[in-house]
């Protein structure tokens, strides 16, 4: 995205900051939404080769979960109000600066960086000494010895360059500064002004793109490249046939589609490739059945001589030589005989259904594999409508969550452990680290969650929660009782402890009344 075009995008979203803003929502893995107060919003689209910023009216259907690692640190850590947006000169950089967040668990002022370059675009989160906090792509010393973007370093930002602002200059100063060369050079002269722009300036002028600028020409060239500069976008698309932002978002929806198909494709051809991996060690197996049955009828045939305890027998078998036996000594020599005719029997009826289930399981390997080949070929729609199939599907029930689950304020749910072995699940196994714990200080009782999705938590949702954490411990008949209050990842396991005993740290405390069922507060008696 070149400067002068990145420049104009932004000029409407200036004039409303600072700007109060809604939660970041995710249309996709390279996509990434911050609502705007009021109206409009603000996408981020890091896909290579095509990385841009938008300030558009329209926002993401679905839920707008965070598909990524980064995604979920950007919602979690640049929460604040957006204060200032900053772009160098003309550059291909961008600074998203947001202040600090209120809350219960508040966050500090960071920076989101776009680098909008092209092939090498980025979008950098940065906290307020320029640390790096986590990047859509990570860059180490194998692709970039000298300048790293990487979690825990200082940023540093691309090269300084020295370019004129061609915005300050009139078309005298142009004519000067371009006389004698060649349109390719103006990308090393000009700031904010690429190849795009370039040919959409040449084409303007209706000069060929090896025109050297001189007399005439330099003044038809000056007059294409005045209108570039006054009006970027409206030149680009006058004179250019490049993709344009409806032609990119269908490509990235494609995209997101083709990847939910194919990831559903190789998902079941995985698991067919299993089964038939399965059943060919079915049938191997069931090649030792015949030896299972010999060695069980030597045993029956030598029980009697074999004693009880014995872990191996050597027996002579029916063939007037010797075979050596393993026994298990907790058996007698018959119990020996029926496990092993067990064994054998299995086996073999294992290989019987791996033999029915073949050729089915190879017409669906072969028709998977073909699908997987041709799905590129298929088209816009037919992608679409196998992607919206299996977004919808019903998925299938999922294992039971511990603990009793509560609505909270502002659509939280608030989960509270019932038992000690409910609290340990409930804590270790459910709650993720940007999860509120909480339980009440001094007294036994429920480790209750409130299961943030990476948002920041509500105030009147941490009391909801502290007071169902207050109710449910020895504390219920008391007033004005002490919850704790912390990350999840900020909880760990007495080591050697009974189920539910933790430590905890960087805990807040707040002091409620307990209550079994706080959405009863305020309610008129009937």
């Amino acid at each position: 995205m070149e400067g002068l075009l990145l420049a104009r995008t932004l000029e409407p979203l200036r004039d409303r900051l600072p700007a109060e803003r809604a939660p970041w929502r995710f249309a996709g893995p390279h996509t990434a939404v911050l609502p705007l107060e009021g109206d409009g919003a603000v996408w981020f689209f890091d896909r290579l080769p095509f990385p841009r910023v938008e300030v558009r009216s329209d926002q993401p259907s679905g839920s707008g979960a965070p598909r990524t690692a980064f995604q979920a640190q950007l919602a979690a850590r640049a929460a604040g109000p957006l204060v200032e947006v900053v772009q160098p000169a003309l550059d291909r950089v961008v600074r998203f600066r947001f202040g600090r967040s209120s809350g219960f668990v508040s966050t500090g002022p960071v920076e989101l960086i776009a680098e909008l370059a092209g092939r090498n675009g980025n979008l950098i989160l940065v906290d307020e000494e320029g640390t790096i906090l986590g990047a859509a792509r990570e860059i180490g010393p194998e692709t970039n010895r000298y300048r790293q973007i990487r979690p825990g370093l200082a940023y540093r930002p691309p090269p300084p360059y020295d370019k004129a602002d061609p915005r300050t200059l009139d078309d005298a100063a142009l004519a000067r500064m371009l006389e004698g060369s060649r349109p390719g050079r103006v990308k090393k002269i000009l700031d904010g002004i690429g190849p795009d722009l370039t040919r959409a300036a040449v084409r303007l002028s209706r000069l060929p793109e090896d025109a050297e600028l001189t007399g005439e020409r330099l003044d038809a060239f000056v007059t294409g490249l005045r209108r570039v500069i006054r009006d970027p976008v409206g030149a680009a698309r006058e004179a250019l046939d490049l993709p344009d932002v409806a032609d990119l978002r269908r490509r990235e929806r494609r995209d997101e589609d083709l990847r939910t198909v194919r990831a559903d494709l190789e998902r079941r051809l995985a698991r067919v490739r299993k089964r038939i991996r399965d059943g060919e060690r079915a049938l191997s197996a069931a090649e030792e059945a015949d030896a299972l049955r010999r060695e069980a009828d030597l045993l029956l045939a030598h029980a009697h001589a074999i004693p009880r305890g014995a872990d191996r027998a050597t027996l002579a078998d029916f063939e007037e030589g010797e075979t050596t036996v393993d026994l298990d000594p907790t058996r007698t020599a018959a119990e020996n005989a029926k496990a092993r005719y067990d064994a054998a029997r299995r086996r073999e009826d294992r290989a019987e259904r791996a033999i029915e289930r073949e050729p089915e399981l190879e017409r669906e390997r072969a028709e998977l594999e073909r699908s997987l080949a041709t799905l590129d070929e298929l088209d816009d729609a037919t992608v679409r409508a196998r992607a919206e199939a299996l977004r919808t599907r019903p998925e299938r029930a999922r294992r039971t969550v511990p603990g009793a689950s509560y609505p909270g304020p502002h659509g939280f749910e608030v989960l509270v452990g019932r038992s000690a072995r409910e609290n340990d699940a409930l804590t270790f196994r459910v709650a993720r680290s940007r999860d509120l714990w909480l339980h009440v200080q001094g007294w036994h009782g429920a480790h209750v969650v409130i299961r943030s999705g990476g948002r920041e938590v509500p105030f009147d949702t941490v009391l909801f929660a502290a007071r169902l954490a207050a109710g449910h411990s020895k504390a219920v008949g008391g007033d004005n009782v002490p919850v704790d209050v912390t990350e999840r990842k900020n909880v760990w396991k007495v080591k050697g402890g009974p189920p539910g005993a933790v430590h905890y740290a960087h805990q807040k405390t707040v002091y409620v009344t307990p209550s079994r069922d706080p959405t009863a507060e305020g309610r008129t008696p009937a």
